[in-house]
């Protein structure tokens, strides 16, 4: 699920640019789903680490209830607690559905699309440079018609 960067210069650029690639792929996603015929929702799941346990599930469900109503002395220690047990990578779809047709849309893999030179599932990473300035600043206007391009391309291909 999560990628492996080429080097820790790409990992660095990953971690600047990731929110802003999904940032503009969400907003890119919304607008050109206003025009298809489709009806679009999202969906979020859980991808835990091999070898994770339901009761380890079961038992980081329960801390994380806790913790959202813990008091600013117990918080701490639920929160180490959580950081000794697996922790779940979020994934999110978009599911478009037209009559009997459904296709879903991986999120983050078109945010990994965004973000890097040709991106191949379970292939070392690296962060496309064309989205960052030579001072190290997002270029967002290159990283919005990246992300509009691919959207197209993505939403055609899905929806052909």
């Amino acid at each position: 699920m999560l990628p492996t960067f080429a080097t820790d210069r790409d990992h660095a650029l990953a971690s600047h640019l990731m929110q802003p690639c999904l940032i503009r792929i969400i907003d890119n996603l919304r607008k050109a789903t206003e025009n298809l015929d489709w009806q679009s929702e999202y969906t979020q799941a859980q991808h835990w680490p091999e070898g994770t346990t339901d009761a380890q599930k079961q038992q980081v469900a329960e801390l994380a209830a806790q913790l959202d109503q813990a008091d600013a002395d117990t918080a701490p220690d639920l929160e180490q607690a959580l950081r000794q047990l697996p922790t779940p990578t979020p994934i999110y779809h978009l599911r478009l559905t037209q009559g009997d047709r459904v296709v879903t849309l991986d999120v983050w893999e078109l945010c990994f699309r965004l973000c890097f030179v040709n991106y191949v599932p379970d292939q070392p990473v690296t962060v496309d440079a064309g989205l960052v300035e030579a001072d190290g600043e997002i270029d967002w206007i290159t990283l919005d018609e990246k992300a509009k391009t691919l959207i197209t391309q993505a939403l055609a291909e899905a929806t052909a």
